[in-house]
């Protein structure tokens, strides 16, 4: 993998895993630590699923 590909992978799942985490803070009603974890977390899985359904329609 080329470093500008690495590069605009990495940003593409920090963007997915931002928007998905501020998605999962707006959606819970209190902000305790380990809720944080658990949706950063989520928001993780979210991001790399996000960049392999986008991949996998776009890549044809």
């Amino acid at each position: 993998m080329r470093t500008r590909t690495a590069l605009g992978a990495a940003g593409e799942l920090l963007a997915w895993w931002a928007a998905l985490a501020v998605l999962w803070l707006m959606l819970i009603s209190a902000v305790y630590p380990l809720e944080f974890a658990v949706g950063g977390g989520a928001a993780a899985v979210g991001a790399v699923a996000a960049r392999a359904a986008r991949r996998a329609v776009t890549e044809r």
